[in-house]
């Protein structure tokens, strides 16, 4: 199963219909106006998304049944989901202003590769080392909450 079949079997499927190619789904999940539990509708704009099997949990709150809701912080929810790393397959996904592109969509399968995902670019490192001084900021922001949480 590649990236795309992966999303679209536990997230897009949720969100749009999934017809013709498993990445043009995935490109209209990521790009289309989705409604809200409150009556709206707009595009994934802002917030985060876990995506594993059988389980995507995200922080804006859509109408679509199915899915969890979680409103804490990325990097809580982030850290929780590293934390009690259960060797699954995972999609990290960050939203922004701009549209998360298809191209920057990669699962996390080892600790040693993590790879969030957001509108911009693709941040990886790995969690099991702490971070150098050209850490990525995902990567040093998750150690230092880690870091707290143990004092």
């Amino acid at each position: 199963m590649n990236t795309f079949e992966f999303f679209n079997e536990n997230f897009g499927r949720y969100l749009v219909e999934q017809s013709g190619e498993p990445h043009k789904a995935t490109s209209r999940a990521l790009s289309s106006n989705h409604l809200l539990a409150k009556g709206t509708s707009c595009r994934l704009v802002s917030g985060w998304a876990i995506v594993k099997p059988g389980k995507t949990t995200i922080q804006l709150k859509l109408a679509a049944k199915g899915l969890q809701y979680d409103d804490r912080k990325w990097h809580e929810a982030i850290l929780d989901a590293l934390e009690n790393w259960d060797n699954e397959p995972t999609l990290f996904m960050i939203f922004d202003k701009s549209p998360l592109s298809i191209s920057n969509l990669f699962l996390t399968v080892d600790l040693r590769a993590v790879r969030i995902c957001t509108p911009s670019n693709v941040q990886t490192f790995d969690y099991t080392k702490e971070p150098g001084n050209a850490a990525p900021e995902y990567h040093r922001v998750l150690t230092k909450m880690r870091n707290k949480r143990v004092r």
